[in-house]
């Protein structure tokens, strides 16, 4: 349900907006606890992608962090290249790219989000997106060295907040008005926006983190490290225009504008493996 409102493309008031709208109403007239519970299910449930087979090379292996189990999936030997997907996506995704990293003498590790793919949990959120690249950021330090990151969407985000070390950090399609965006397509869907509201107060208290204080444009200012952009002019859910404000005010970084990739078929895409090259050539 929450990939149907976040990725809806059409914010027309038709039944279905009635309908949202008439659920949210009742939903808001519920005890508070019994509210955020069901208002959880609806708002932070993503998609589920299955995965029948493993592409040769890839193999696969679970981590156990404080918030679940981890999916992960490794290939290659060498330095280290961390990839994660962002929301209703799956490490999948990476598959292709991290196969090319991974011939060009680095390993690549990529792994599902919590309530993802095959990793453990029924909800995902920011946090858990942050939590977790922070889990696996430690789990792959110890083992060696690091060499560059790589988030889609939404994991550029928690990378940006995740990140103490100044990695070479490559942005796929980047959602750097993550709220704006949430509570605009919240409010386009016809739920009301006091749910999400709610929800993400909710959530700040139980991981102890910030949500609405959480600013990507100032993070990406803030990163001492390269950072590089991949970002299709035709994305219908993350505009060019804010990476391109991003890299504008910013010496360190940079920004590849794609033509007709969209937000997700631009991971696997000749520019994002060229955009990874240039990040991660010597100085």
């Amino acid at each position: 349900m929450s990939s149907k409102i976040y990725f809806k493309q059409n914010g027309k008031r038709n039944f279905s907006w009635w309908l949202a709208r008439a659920m949210s109403n009742t939903l808001l007239s519920l005890p508070n606890k019994t509210q955020l519970k069901l208002s959880k299910k609806l708002l932070l449930k993503p998609v589920r992608r299955k995965l029948s087979s493993l592409p040769e090379g890839i193999n696969s292996e679970q981590f156990s962090f404080e918030d679940g189990i981890l999916a992960v999936y490794r290939i290659g030997t060498g330095p280290k290249v961390l990839l994660s997907h962002g929301w209703s996506g799956a490490a999948s995704q990476l598959f292709p790219l991290m196969q090319r990293i991974a011939a060009a003498g680095y390993e690549a590790v990529a792994y599902d989000q919590i309530g993802h793919g095959q990793s453990s949990g029924q909800q995902g959120n920011l946090f858990l997106f942050i939590r977790a690249k922070q889990a696996m950021i430690e789990k792959l330090e110890a083992e060696g060295e690091v060499k560059a990151v790589i988030s889609h969407s939404m994991g550029g985000v928690a990378a940006l907040t995740a990140l103490k070390k100044p990695y070479p950090l490559l942005l796929i399609a980047p959602v750097f008005k993550l709220q704006q965006s949430m509570f605009e397509k919240v409010a386009e869907s016809g739920i009301k926006t006091r749910l999400l509201e709610n929800i993400l107060f909710d959530l700040e208290r139980q991981y102890d983190m910030e949500f609405f204080n959480n600013n990507p444009e100032k993070n990406a200012a803030d990163y001492s490290g390269k950072i590089h952009i991949v970002h299709d002019r035709n994305d219908p859910f993350t505009p060019l225009s804010d990476s391109q404000t991003v890299s504008d005010k910013n010496q360190h970084v940079a920004l590849k504008a794609t033509n007709n990739l969209g937000h997700g078929r631009i991971i696997g895409s000749d520019d994002t493996w060229k955009a990874f090259q240039q990040l991660t050539e010597p100085m």
